[in-house]
């Protein structure tokens, strides 16, 4: 049995991974030897120049751990409101707290701001803005969500109120946003500066909204920065920006595997087969992940009869050839018949992990495993999964 590697595995961890499926076959059937076929070093991508195309590669500017500056503390913030625009209303009113005492006969601040929010719609200059920003469709709509949440009606309930109008003009401009990227259609391109243009007119029109703009730095930054800071910072794009190296390096053997792969994979497909050819029949191969697609495409190009059986596991080559992207066969030509008997292995938790059957009929028989890990650890888990060895134990000839 060879045991074919996904992407991004280099050595020593594809030597540890090896010794992994041995181990775990071993007990059931002492009778296979499982050889490597390591294509990582031969046919594996590389910054082939040192890293040249990536700007600030390699330079001092690019340092690990450095703090976001002003500018790109902003950018974080508006990161963080994009994955949830209703969070500095929740941080500036808390669950419970007491309720502001009031003049007799004076409006509470929320409703002020709500009647104001209500009307923003009416304002020609703030409409412009808005559809210069991209958001000008989903603006009223996003408005009537904020209001109407739980944690918009809670803020404007509470003494922030008072004071809150550029915290809830960006909560309006944010769920609009939201609203605009789950949209259908074509990515938008929204620009920072149109956007904050778009707040700062909407902030000038709600009660208390008229210092000036952009120059609130008040307790929800400071709150943002104790409890959200080094984590949600340290994960934001200023962070990658500045540590692009560091990223570079950790990511561009996996993604750059699977693109040297779809332009040029004979490499790796030859790799296969010179393992194969090496190996004394009957041959299995047990090919993980991008191993999976070389293998099978190398298998429906090539004769290679002392090929007996194919296990792929968490691969992605039936959504290839459903996409029309698999190199070696053109979607809607059925596997050839030199492809041996193929099993397919995934994990529904695998985001990794694809099903043959449907678009390969009476070829491919799927199984599911259960590593019981989330995505990404579902990825790698198979080959820590006992489940694998009895059906492998089972199956080999």
């Amino acid at each position: 049995m060879l045991f074919v590697h996904g992407t991004g595995v280099r050595e020593p961890g594809y030597g540890e991974s090896l010794e992994r499926v041995r181990e775990g076959l071993r007990p059931l059937r002492p009778d296979v030897a499982v050889t490597p076929c390591y294509w990582g070093g031969r046919a594996g991508s590389a910054l082939r120049s040192g890293g040249l195309s990536v700007p600030g590669y390699g330079t001092a500017r690019d340092v690990p751990g450095a703090e976001p500056d002003g500018a790109d503390g902003d950018v974080e913030l508006w990161g963080l409101l994009y994955l949830d625009p209703l969070f500095e209303l929740r941080l500036l009113a808390p669950e419970s707290g007491p309720r502001p005492e009031l003049a007799p006969g004076a409006v509470p601040p929320g409703e002020a701001l709500s009647a104001a929010a209500l009307a923003l719609g009416g304002d020609d200059r703030l409409r412009e803005l808005l559809d210069a920003a991209g958001i000008g469709a989903e603006f009223a709509g996003a408005v009537a969500a904020v209001l109407t949440s739980p944690d918009g009606r809670r803020f404007l309930r509470s003494p922030a109120a008072a004071d809150g109008a550029e915290e809830l003009a960006r909560a309006f401009t944010a769920e609009a946003v939201r609203r605009r990227t789950g949209s259908e259609g074509a990515p938008p391109a929204l620009d920072g500066a149109a956007r904050d243009a778009a707040v700062d007119r909407a902030r000038a029109l709600l009660p208390g909204g008229d210092a000036g703009a952009g120059t609130h730095r008040g307790p929800v930054t400071r709150r943002i920065g104790r409890l959200a800071g080094r984590l949600a910072l340290g994960l934001a794009s200023a962070q990658a920006v500045k540590r692009r190296s560091a990223l570079t390096d950790a990511a561009h053997p996996a993604a750059g595997d699977v693109l040297l792969y779809l332009a040029r994979g004979e490499a790796l497909r030859e790799t296969v087969a010179e393992a194969v050819r090496a190996a004394e029949p009957p041959v299995v191969l047990l090919a993980h992940s991008l191993g999976g697609i070389a293998s099978l495409d190398l298998l429906a190009t090539r004769d290679l009869p002392q090929v007996e059986l194919l296990v792929t596991v968490g691969s992605q080559a039936p959504f290839l050839y459903e996409l029309g992207a698999l190199p070696g066969l053109e979607h809607g030509v059925p596997l050839p018949a030199r492809v041996p008997r193929w099993i397919n292995v995934y994990d529904r938790r695998d985001l990794l992990g694809y099903v043959g059957a449907g678009v390969f009929p009476g070829r491919v028989e799927d199984v599911a495993l259960d590593g019981r890990q989330p995505f990404p650890l579902a990825h790698s888990a198979y080959f820590g999964n006992p489940e694998l060895y009895r059906l492998l134990a089972a199956e080999l000839p």
